[in-house]
């Protein structure tokens, strides 16, 4: 199928991890209730019912080279400091957040402009997207005022 990249702005209460599930649960009951992934991956007799039932997938050769395309194919919170790797997802550092956005506190706004830069091929903007395939970025988003209320998650799945 190829490498996809995909994109999520989700609601954030200071927890990285308890986002990435929230969103990740919301997804896999999208590709399941839909169909669109359920039928051929399900073993006969054991339908899914949460996005921990696909963790014995990833060892399967198609489904791991496959995986869904979705935020559902992170799912390790690393340290902003560590290095990217398969299923991770990393907050990024200050200085990153500086380069991509401007700011140490981008807002939604900074985001998206960020990533309009990015599909404009705007000079600079690469880095956004330079993420290794099976991971993902993720940083805070300020409201108007001031808050953390939402966290932006972007990564990259597939071969």
């Amino acid at each position: 199928m190829g490498a996809s990249s995909w994109r999520y702005i989700e609601p954030y209460g200071g927890d990285v991890a308890a986002a990435l599930a929230t969103v990740r649960q919301r997804e896999f009951e999208k590709l399941f209730d839909y169909g669109t992934y359920g039928d051929g991956m399900q073993p006969a007799g054991k339908p899914f019912t949460s996005v921990g039932d696909l963790d014995g997938l990833w060892e399967d050769e198609t489904f791991g080279s496959e995986g869904t395309h979705t935020v559902i194919d992170v799912w390790d919170v690393i340290d902003a400091e560590a290095y990217d790797d398969s299923h991770t997802v990393r907050p990024l550092t200050d200085e990153e957040s500086i380069e991509f956005f401007g700011t140490v506190e981008p807002a939604r706004g900074d985001f998206e402009r960020a990533q309009e830069r990015y599909a404009a091929r705007h000079p600079g903007s690469e880095g956004l997207w330079d993420i290794p395939r099976w991971s993902a970025w993720c940083r805070p988003l300020k409201d108007a005022d001031g808050a953390n209320t939402l966290i932006a998650f972007w990564g990259r799945s597939g071969d």
